[in-house]
């Protein structure tokens, strides 16, 4: 994860502005949804460059997270225990990295629960 970083020109941005482009986003998502009829085959592309380096990340968070799972199942190694607890005490540096990490383990603990349901 330490190999992941955001481009510098986001790399001083707030969290506020990160969360402020993606609330303009989910906006204009649920506008886009209304006039389409809404469904997953409308997802509209995004027009900003945070949202989109939010989405970057986000992506490489998860590609990153899903070799490391490939890599020990192909080496015939056991996912410990901890694995989960060593990728959630990962500390990104910048506020937009912190905010797309958030995304990831929180959509890994939401899968988690589903599965012990």
């Amino acid at each position: 994860m330490n190999t992941i970083k955001t481009l510098p020109e986001f790399a001083t941005l707030s969290e506020l502005e990160v969360n402020a482009a993606l609330d303009a986003y989910d906006d204009s998502v649920e506008e886009e949804d209304s006039r389409c009829g809404g469904g997953e085959e409308n997802t509209p592309t995004t027009e900003s460059p945070i949202v989109t380096e939010v989405f970057r990340l986000i992506h490489a968070y998860t590609d990153r997270m899903n070799t490391l799972i490939v890599e020990a199942k192909a080496q015939n190694r056991e996912i410990s225990e901890n694995f989960l607890a060593d990728m959630f005490s990962f500390e990104p540096e910048a506020p937009i990295e912190r905010i797309a990490f958030d995304f990831v383990t929180d959509a890994m603990l939401d899968e988690d629960d589903d599965e012990q349901a």
